[in-house]
């Protein structure tokens, strides 16, 4: 289902996956550093489009893989937080029309 501003969502966001070696062999945990988030969809900004500022792109400490598209999402307490939607797992998305029924 595609996400769109106003929607109300729930997910898993993967950050900061552990990696490390057992026998030889190279792991990785997804699980470990994730957390669950929830809120409505306030914006959404697809990179290709609206580039990332110099500034974000010398940013050296960012906890996964970037995405193509920059989904903010507030939460009950009024935080926004943005996230990258290929790093969403588990997502759960409730139209503004549904709630309202």
């Amino acid at each position: 289902m595609k996400i769109e501003k106003g929607d109300n969502v729930s997910f898993t966001y993967i950050k900061n996956v552990e990696k490390g070696l057992v026998n030889g062999v190279l792991v990785s945990d997804y699980a470990k550093n994730s957390e669950c988030y929830s809120g409505e969809v306030v914006e959404i900004r697809d990179i290709e489009h609206h580039g990332l500022s110099k500034e974000t792109l010398r940013y050296g400490n960012i906890k996964g893989d970037r995405s193509k598209l920059l989904i903010t999402v507030e939460d009950e307490d009024g935080f926004s937080k943005a996230f990258y939607d290929g790093r969403m797992m588990n997502l759960s998305v409730v139209k503004p029309d549904a709630i309202a029924s």
